[in-house]
């Protein structure tokens, strides 16, 4: 019924963060850097450039303050009674504390707004695939309280999580392939340097947002069905992103640490692509082909990944389809379970049929198909 954004007040350029760090880094890897298809993102801290060169950190916003701001925004949007709504399914991937969720901390910001009676859910640490899964909580709510309404909130603030670029030097990591064959490096400076250059990556490819959605029954509004799922398709899939909670790595000072193994690319592809097949074959489908569709919005896990994607539903990456998944890639980076809802949130217009797909932890992919009620 609605949708609303939130971003911090600090926009950083990734060309301006190349070049405070330029000193550091190898040719090949600033290529790499700018392959990732992310122009800017938004920052909780406001001296983001300082913190990874070394600083304190000083944020002026969190997790929690972006959910906040895009339900307030969302139901403002909306214009209708707050006490309509009997249900908040607050996801995040990057929670200010461990305890309590992100649910009850959004419900503790929002007196006078939100029912201190509505139910409330925490979907945590569930990845870049746990939209879909809220809604679909949301509409197990609705269909027996038809008459109430549901919030769906995503919020992230990733960029608290990457670690400080404090080495000499950085290098890409086919340079550091190239190191060890030419044994100029053993095999455990190949792993750390690697590690190394991971983190330069991630703080390149992450940003902060949260978006909220208001869902209802109401004619005339797109609805979302059928929705697909497929979790661990083979075993080892489990491992593909992990965090450990503590990491012993001294940069990070003990905060959480993300993997993520090499061949990432080519199983998102086949998860996002399963799953896609998976709801189009659907015999509720309004769709049985891509033809059919207006928009495909395609989480932003990087550029690399958009095009394996677009690849094999045989999307061209320049089609107008997925021209919102590469829009939100290149403004705000890879917002984890908020990507999605960004494009949604972004788009103006219901002319037809649109997919929505998101992957990663678990490993798990959905995928869903909206259109007008």
């Amino acid at each position: 019924m609605s949708a609303a954004t939130a971003t911090p007040p600090h926009q950083f350029k990734t060309t301006e963060l190349v070049a405070s760090l330029m000193h550091k880094l190898s040719p090949e890897l600033i290529n790499t850097i700018c392959s990732l298809g992310v122009d800017q993102r938004y920052s909780v801290m406001d001296n983001y450039s300082e913190f990874l060169e070394g600083e304190p950190m000083n944020a002026s916003a969190s997790t929690t303050s972006l959910g906040v701001d895009a339900t307030r925004r969302c139901i403002e949007e909306w214009g209708g009674d707050p006490s309509r709504v009997g249900l908040l399914v607050a996801a995040t991937n990057t929670p200010d504390q461990m305890l309590p969720c992100l649910a009850s901390e959004v419900m503790g910001q929002t007196h006078g707004l939100l029912s201190r009676s509505l139910r409330t859910v925490s979907m945590q640490s569930q990845g870049c695939s746990v939209l879909l899964k809220s809604v679909e909580v949301a509409q197990w709510y609705l269909a027996a309280n038809p008459n109430k309404l549901a919030i769906v909130l995503m919020a992230e603030s990733h960029t608290p999580y990457v670690a400080p670029l404090l080495s000499s030097e950085y290098h890409g990591y086919r340079e550091l392939v190239r190191l060890r064959k030419e044994e100029r490096i053993n095999a455990y400076e190949f792993d750390q340097q690697r590690l190394d250059t991971t983190f330069v990556v991630q703080s390149m490819l992450f940003g902060d947002g949260a978006e909220a959605m208001l869902i209802g029954k109401e004619e005339g509004k797109p609805a979302f069905g059928p929705i697909s799922h497929l979790t661990n398709d083979e075993p080892d899939d489990m491992n593909l992103l992990t965090m450990t909670s503590n990491s012993k790595h001294p940069l990070l000072k003990g905060r959480p640490q993300y993997f993520m193994k090499p061949n990432v690319p080519n199983r998102g592809a086949h998860y996002a692509v399963t799953t896609v097949k998976n709801v189009l074959n659907d015999p509720d489908s309004p769709v049985s082909h891509l033809d059919q569709v207006e928009d495909c919005l395609i989480h932003t896990g990087s550029k690399k990944i958009l095009d394996g994607v677009c690849s094999q539903l045989a999307l061209s990456p320049s089609s107008e389809k997925v021209h919102g998944s590469y829009e939100v890639l290149k403004n705000y980076g890879n917002l984890s379970s908020a990507s999605t809802g960004f494009m949604l949130a972004e788009k103006e217009e219901w002319n037809g049929p649109t997919v929505v797909v998101g992957f990663g932890v678990g490993f798990t992919a959905s995928a869903g198909v909206m259109s007008l009620n």
